[in-house]
C-alpha cells in the first residue's frame, strides 16, 4: 500500500471504496473522500493498553468522529515514557483490516483444505458443546488440550478445559522464555524478579536483543543506562540492533554457559565476588565454586572462540561496577535442551556481586501483598480482588507433560505454563495418552511450535480443533471451528497487574464499538460458550464491568478512576528497593525458598535432575558445510502475530537468510539470491542476506515468517518459517530447544 491509502485506511477504516488486492485492503486517494467525510468533528483520547504483543504497554488512543484515528504512548505512565513502538503504532491498521476474520466458521472440507461456511455464533457454540462432551464421555476430560499466548485471557479460555476435567492447559512460553521461570524459580523461589536497567553502570547481554525484540520500558531504561555512560557488553553470533550499541563479542553458538562458568572462576580465583553477601544471603556456594575451578579463561576461550584475555576484562569491569552491573538473565531463551542451566548460572554470577534489591540490579516486583509488611508502605497495599468460581473438578489423569512430578524433570516446570510442544507429539503418539481435542486462543502452533510438519500431522489426527484469533492463521485454516475475536481497541479486559518496584495497574477498555458486528471479545465468547455447555457457575459476572468491578474494588479503586488515566500507581510513592538505604536488610520477604536463602545449590534441581548446581555440558559445533541455523525478533512484528497486519507487512514482508559474506562469496552466492535452506528432511526457500555481521559458522533469520494457507501466503506467506526446519526436540524442563540445528544453504 502507498502511503497515503495507509494513512486513508487509519482516518476512515472501511468506509471508503474498499477492493481487496493481494490480499491487502486498498484504499482510494484521500481526495476522493466524501464532503461529510472532511468535517473536522470532534476528538477524545481514550486510554487503555496495547496488545500488538503481550507487554500490554499503556497507550493514549485518539479517536475522531467515531474512528481511531492514531494511537500514542500514555503519558500518565513514567516508566513507558509516553512512546510506543512501531507495533503499536500499528493499532488503527489491524482494527480496519478486512481480512479480519468477521464471522464464526465451521469447516465443511477436508481438514487443511481451507473450506469453511460462515454460520451463526449458536451453531458454533453447539458444535463445540456437542464434540467436547462426546470426546470427554469417551476418552476423559484429560484428552482435551488448551493452549494460548500467555495473558488475561487465559482465566476465561482455560474455565472451559478446567471444568470438563483436563489438566493440560499450557501457554506458548516453552516456545520464549519458559527456562528463564525455572532458573528464577528455582533460585529465588519464584519468578516476580526483573532488572533496573535505567540504573545499570554495566550491561552484559547474552543474545538479548533490547532495541528488537522490544518491551519499551526496559529499551528505555537500556538506552538510559546507556546515554548515562554504562557499557553495554553483546555476546551474540550476529551482529544485533543492540550489538551496535555496545561492544559485540561474536560468541560460539551455544557455549554462553562456558563464559558464564569462566566468569564465575575469575570472580573467585581473583577475589572479586562480594562475599559478604554470598555468606549471608545464599547458601551452597562452596558447591558452585567448586564445580566452576577448573573453568578458567584458557578453557572457555577454547569452547567460546572468545579470547582468554577478553573474558577476565568483561569480568574485571563487570565486578567493578558492582553491585550496580546486570548480566541478563534472557528472554527468549531455550537455545540448547539444558538451557535452564545457562539462566541459573547467570543468575549466580548477579548474586556473586551482590546485585539484589538494589539500583541497578535485579529487584522483586513490589505488589500490594509485599508493601502490607512495611507501615510506612502500608497506605499504598491495595490489591486487585479475584472473580469467585467454585473448585473445578479433580483430573482423573495427570497432564501429558509430566509437569509436578516428583524426582523428575517434570518437577521444575512451571504448572501454569507447561510444555506446549508435548501437545503434538501426545497427538501423534497418543502417549501417555490420547488429545483429541485442542482448543488454541491467539496462539498459532504452526509457527510458534518447532517441528511445523509433525504440527500438521497432529491437527489431522484431532477429532476437534477451535482457533479463535482474529486472523485465518495457519492452526486456523486447520480448524474445525474458527472464532473471530474481535481487537483489543474494542473491548474490555482484566485489570492488568504490572507491578514492578511500585504497584501499578493497568486498564484495557474499547476505544471504538465493534468494526464487525459478529466479531465478540473473547470474555463474551468463553462466558456464552459456557453456558451453552452448562457450565455458567464458572462465570460469574454480569458482563466486563461487572467483572472489573469485582477486581477492583477490594482495592479501593473504580472503573471511572481507572478510565480517567488508564493506569494507577500509588500517588508520591518512589521506587523501592530492600538493600538501597541498608545493604544488610533481611532478604525474607523477597525469597521464597524453604529456608529464605538464594539456592545456589538448588534441592529442586538436585531431585529432579541431579544437577543441583549448573554443570558445563559441551554441546556439537556445526561441521564443514554446514551451519548452526539461528534466529531472533524483529522490531516491527511480534513472532507470528504481526505478519498481516497491512502497515507492518509493508515496512517487513518477508525476513531474508543472514549469511557472512566471505562465506557466501566463497560458495557462489550473491547478496538477494534465492536460496533453499534445508536441515536435512526439510526445506525451506528465501532470500539471502550477505553481512559481515555473523560469525562465518553460523546464518540466521528473523522469525515468524513463512505460511502455508493460500490466503495468506499469496501476501503474507514470504520468507522463511525458521520452526519449519527446527525438529520438535523439548528439552530438559520442557523448553522447544532454537539453536541446535544445522543447515546446509544452496541457490535455488
Amino acid at each position: 500500500m502507498k502511503r497515503r491509502n495507509f494513512i486513508k485506511g487509519l482516518l476512515y477504516g472501511t468506509g471508503g471504496t474498499v477492493a481487496v488486492m493481494g490480499g491487502f485492503g486498498t484504499f482510494s486517494d484521500l481526495n476522493d473522500l466524501k464532503a461529510e467525510d472532511k468535517g473536522k468533528g470532534s476528538e477524545t483520547t481514550v486510554f487503555s493498553s496495547c496488545e500488538i504483543c503481550r507487554n500490554q504497554c499503556p497507550i493514549a488512543v485518539k479517536v475522531k468522529d467515531g474512528k481511531v484515528i492514531k494511537i500514542e504512548g500514555n503519558p500518565n505512565d513514567s516508566a513507558f515514557g509516553g512512546v510506543i513502538c512501531a507495533r503499536g503504532n500499528a493499532g488503527p491498521s489491524l482494527l480496519y483490516d478486512p481480512q479480519r476474520i468477521k464471522k464464526p466458521m465451521i469447516r465443511t472440507g477436508e481438514r487443511g483444505q481451507g473450506k469453511f461456511k460462515e454460520v451463526s455464533w449458536d451453531e458454533a457454540y453447539t458444535y463445540i458443546a456437542d464434540k467436547l462432551y462426546n470426546i470427554k464421555d469417551e476418552y476423559g476430560g484429560e484428552a482435551i488440550a488448551s493452549a494460548s499466548r500467555k495473558g488475561p485471557h487465559d482465566w476465561f479460555f482455560r474455565s472451559i478445559g478446567k471444568a470438563l476435567g483436563s489438566p493440560n492447559f499450557f501457554s506458548h512460553e516453552a516456545t520464549c522464555p519458559l527456562t528463564r521461570s525455572v532458573g528464577l524459580d528455582t533460585t529465588f523461589g519464584g519468578e516476580a524478579f526483573a532488572a533496573d536497567y535505567g540504573n545499570a553502570k554495566y550491561l552484559i547481554s547474552i543474545g538479548r536483543n533490547w532495541f528488537e525484540g522490544i518491551q519499551v520500558a526496559q529499551a528505555r531504561g537500556v538506552a538510559k543506562a546507556i546515554s548515562n555512560g554504562a557499557k553495554l557488553v553483546v555476546l551474540d553470533p550476529r551482529f544485533s540492533v543492540t550489538a551496535s550499541k555496545g561492544e559485540w563479542l561474536p560468541i560460539k553458538g551455544a557455549s554462553d554457559l562456558a563464559f558464564v562458568m569462566a566468569m564465575a572462576n575469575i570472580l573467585i580465583t581473583e577475589n572479586l565476588y562480594d562475599q559478604n553477601f554470598i555468606s549471608q544471603y545464599a547458601e551452597g556456594f562452596d558447591k558452585w565454586a567448586d564445580e566452576v575451578k577448573d573453568k578458567t579463561p584458557e578453557w572457555a576461550e577454547k569452547e567460546t572462540g572468545i579470547s582468554k584475555d577478553k573474558i577476565i576484562q568483561i569480568t574485571r569491569e563487570f565486578a567493578a561496577a558492582k553491585p550496580n552491573a546486570i548480566l541478563d538473565f534472557g528472554w527468549r531463551t531455550a537455545y540448547t535442551p539444558n538451557d535452564y542451566q545457562l539462566r541459573r548460572a547467570i543468575l549466580i554470577v548477579n548474586m556473586m556481586i551482590g546485585n539484589l534489591e538494589v539500583p541497578g540490579g535485579y529487584y522483586q516486583n513490589k505488589s500490594a501483598a509485599f508493601l502490607k509488611n512495611f507501615p510506612d508502605q502500608a497506605s499504598y497495599a491495595k490489591g486487585l480482588g479475584n472473580i469467585k468460581q467454585p473448585n473445578f473438578p479433580k483430573a482423573a489423569k495427570g497432564r501429558i507433560d509430566g509437569t509436578g512430578v516428583k524426582g523428575t524433570p517434570g518437577q521444575l516446570i512451571p504448572a501454569y505454563d507447561g510444555a506446549v510442544g508435548q501437545i503434538i507429539e501426545s497427538i501423534i503418539t497418543e502417549k501417555p495418552y490420547p488429545i483429541k481435542a485442542w482448543l488454541v486462543h491467539r496462539f498459532n502452533p504452526y509457527i510458534s511450535i518447532t517441528g511445523s510438519a509433525s504440527a500438521i500431522e497432529a491437527f489431522k489426527k484431532l477429532d476437534l480443533l477451535v482457533t479463535c484469533d482474529l486472523y485465518m492463521t495457519d492452526t486456523a485454516y486447520y480448524s474445525d471451528v474458527v472464532l473471530p475475536d474481535c481487537t483489543y481497541l474494542e473491548r474490555y479486559e482484566p485489570i492488568f497487574d504490572m507491578t514492578g518496584l511500585t504497584p501499578k495497574y493497568v486498564l484495557r477498555q474499547p476505544a471504538v464499538p465493534l468494526v464487525y458486528p459478529d466479531t465478540k471479545p473473547y470474555t463474551q465468547i468463553y462466558k456464552e460458550l459456557a453456558e451453552k455447555m452448562g457450565l455458567e457457575e464458572y462465570f460469574q459476572y454480569k458482563d466486563m464491568e461487572d467483572y472489573l468491578t469485582q477486581q477492583l474494588s477490594p482495592a479501593g479503586l473504580t472503573l471511572d478512576q481507572m478510565r480517567e488515566k488508564g493506569v494507577w500507581t500509588p500517588p508520591g510513592m518512589k521506587p523501592f528497593y530492600l538493600r538501597a538505604n541498608d545493604p544488610k536488610a533481611s532478604l525474607d520477604l523477597v525469597l521464597a525458598t524453604k529456608n529464605k536463602k538464594i539456592q545456589i545449590f538448588s534441592e529442586e534441581v538436585e531431585e529432579a535432575v541431579k544437577q543441583g548446581v549448573p554443570k558445563y555440558v559441551q554441546h556439537p559445533q556445526p561441521e564443514e558445510g554446514k551451519f548452526r541455523f539461528v534466529q531472533g525478533k524483529v522490531a516491527v512484528h511480534t513472532n507470528a502475530g504481526t505478519a498481516n497486519i497491512p502497515v507492518l507487512n509493508e515496512l517487513m514482508p518477508e525476513n531474508s537468510l543472514w549469511m557472512n559474506k566471505a562465506v557466501g562469496t566463497k560458495l557462489g552466492l550473491k547478496d538477494g539470491d534465492s536460496i533453499v535452506v534445508s536441515s536435512g528432511k526439510y526445506e525451506q526457500k528465501g532470500k539471502l542476506k550477505l553481512t559481515e555481521g555473523i560469525r562465518t559458522d553460523t546464518v540466521f533469520c528473523y522469525h515468524g515468517f513463512g505460511r502455508i494457507s493460500p490466503e495468506l501466503k499469496r501476501a503474507f506467506g514470504k520468507g522463511i518459517n525458521d520452526n519449519y526446519l527446527i525438529p520438535n526436540e523439548i528439552g530438559v524442563v520442557g523448553n522447544t530447544v532454537t539453536s541446535t540445528t544445522f543447515v546446509t544453504v544452496r541457490k535455488a
